[in-house]
């Protein structure tokens, strides 16, 4: 669904529906480059291990292909075939329709996927995560990792210019991790606190000295947020910089951007300096990229079937079929790491009461869910991360809640609501009511009324409000709510667990008012200790508390989907970037 919390891979919260459920046999199914593939699932084996920062010994070299040192899942892309005449065909705008806006283009106030998506696209980082979960060069040329793990020195690429025609150097990068870690209010700063200090000796070495060795720094610098900025450009703009005004060294740059209608980016002419885990190092194949905000199903669908649409990034289910035999389009199915969830607000009286959060996660039926909202495609989810994320705890799927709605009704019963008038059960006078956030398009409108029918059964009353999707989240910052759905990406468990459930993640990302102090210290451990069994263990323990304290209903896991124009040439799906910088897609007449 969509409308992700995006820490990339950090984590990250979707807009309302980036993407869309489909029937299987609707798919086109894609994968590992040739067009009808199996679609390929998540795991951990088979990867390369870069070796722990604290293991000592000699420095990590350069332009390592080893995964990360958290242990990335080694899963591939989903792509489409370059065309058969071989050489990709430059010029054309590929078109892009979205159910909504971005929130903001500024990488430093933001944990939206949609922006994500614009960013990466506009913007470079440090290195790059390849399809299979390793490390490559992005505009740093190469990188070393000191014996004891708390110094990272990496040499940039000369010739790299932001759009405005400026050449970056160490400054800029200085200059862009200072602000991301201090700026007022900075959702995701937190991924880089352990730093202590960012050297730049010269123009082209940025050093970073952390204050602890950080077994997930370099997931960190390949996420989306760990973008460059250009100083002046950003110093120039004030408040106004991610608006009206984005400077930066992507392959795509900024035009312009008109909130309810469209983001419109043009090719960066100067680019030269792509990530080798592209076959084009720049410039890119096409003109420009539009981003259309099409918030309704029936309108979306027909620009897409009319060919004034190449890329749909929400594709209902109910037209999936329809979609399927349609001349000239076809769909791309490719796996992920998403979580799709009812946060609740721990704080908020009756909720704050266990037994209650735990009757509406045994009212809850799941397979029900995927079945009326996301056609079946999903997998009903029994806690927050996908049993295919590394470190995820095996065996404690006896202690999931699982639909049981006598048991729910006895846990009411306990905490003493009683059956009222209506079937809306009572306590004190007030009867048992919990409002429910929710985005205002189909999928997640739908979702809310199978949850209010379920919840309904057991004598809990659901009032459902709402909200597009900037302002959903603008509203979950303010602390007011007290249930909402959202979805997220992620690639380790601190992007679930640090993300959402660290205490001084308070107010946002962790909106459930989750303070536990014994989970923020395991959590913290998880990031420095060298010894893997103990991180392992770590785990298990903040896995099986979250379980047992219940702030959040885990609903289903995604697999992600594209609807996908014929016309669009060598599209590769990253399992967690999208389409990432679209640098090999081309478009044929």
């Amino acid at each position: 669904m969509s409308t992700r919390d995006q820490h990339h891979r950090t984590g990250a919260e979707l807009r309302p529906m980036d993407r869309r459920r489909l029937g299987r046999r609707a798919f086109v199914q894609v994968a590992g480059g040739a067009a009808g593939g199996a679609i390929l699932a998540a795991c951990g084996g088979g990867a390369t291990t870069a070796p722990q920062p604290t293991t000592g010994g000699a420095a990590t070299p350069a332009v390592a292909i080893a995964t990360s040192a958290a242990g990335s899942p080694t899963t591939a892309g989903a792509s489409t075939p370059a065309s058969a005449a071989g050489a990709p065909r430059k010029g054309g705008t590929l078109v892009v329709a979205n159910t909504s806006d971005p929130e903001v283009l500024d990488p430093h106030i933001t944990t939206n996927i949609i922006a994500g998506y614009a960013l990466t696209l506009m913007h470079d980082t440090l290195i790059t995560r390849d399809y299979d979960g390793s490390f490559k060069p992005g505009v740093a040329e190469k990188y070393e990792i000191s014996p004891d793990g708390k110094t990272y020195t990496f040499t940039l690429k000369k010739g790299v210019k932001f759009h405005s025609g400026k050449e970056m150097t160490a400054a800029d990068v200085k200059y862009s991790f200072d602000r991301w870690r201090t700026i007022e209010k900075a959702p995701n700063a937190y991924t880089i606190q352990p730093v202590d200090t960012i050297e730049t000796p010269d123009p082209q070495t940025v050093r970073f000295v952390l204050k602890t060795p950080y077994n997930i720094f370099l997931d960190q610098l390949a996420g989306v947020w760990a973008v460059i900025l250009n100083k002046d450009a950003v110093d120039k703009a004030g408040k106004d910089y991610g608006v009206s005004t984005v400077d930066g060294t992507g392959p795509y740059r900024f035009v312009s951007w008109t909130r309810g209608q469209k983001l419109a980016m043009a090719r960066h002419d100067a680019y030269t300096w792509g990530s080798p885990i592209f076959q084009n190092a720049g410039p890119t194949y096409l003109d420009g990229v539009e981003f259309r905000v099409i918030p309704e199903d029936t309108t979306r669908v027909a620009e897409f079937e009319a060919g004034n649409v190449h890329i749909l990034t929400q594709v209902p289910g109910v037209d999936a079929a329809r979609l399927g035999k349609t001349s000239g389009a076809g769909v791309v199915q490719y796996p992920q790491l998403e979580t799709t969830y009812m946060g609740i607000n721990t704080k908020k009286a009756p909720f704050d009461d266990l037994k209650v959060r735990q009757a509406i996660n045994y009212a809850l039926n799941k397979d029900e869910l995927v079945k009326g909202a996301i056609f079946g495609l999903d997998t009903p989810a029994l806690t927050m991360a996908a049993p295919a994320t590394p470190y995820y705890a095996k065996g404690i799927e006896p202690t999931v809640p699982t639909y049981d709605p006598k048991k729910a009704a006895s846990l009411l019963d306990e905490a003493g609501w009683k059956p009222g008038s209506g079937g809306i059960r009572e306590k004190d006078g007030k009867q048992l009511v919990m409002p429910l956030w929710v985005f205002n398009e189909t999928l997640w409108i739908l979702l809310g009324q199978i949850i209010e029918q379920q919840l309904g059964k057991v004598g809990i009353k659901v009032d459902t409000k709402q909200y597009e999707g900037a302002a959903m989240f603008a509203a979950l910052r303010a602390g007011d709510h007290v249930a909402y759905t959202l979805d997220f990406y992620y690639e380790t468990l601190d992007s679930v667990f640090y993300f959402y459930f660290y205490s001084k993640q308070q107010p946002a990302p962790n909106r459930f008012s989750y303070n536990v102090p014994e989970v923020d210290k395991l959590l913290e451990d998880t990031r420095t200790n060298s010894d893997k069994t103990v991180v392992a263990q770590d785990y298990e323990a903040i896995q099986k508390r979250i379980l047992a304290d219940l702030p959040s209903a885990p609903l289903f896991h995604a697999t992600g989907t594209v609807g996908k124009a014929d016309a669009v040439q060598a599209l590769k799906v990253h399992p967690s970037r999208w389409l990432y910088k679209m640098m090999d897609l081309s478009l044929k007449k």
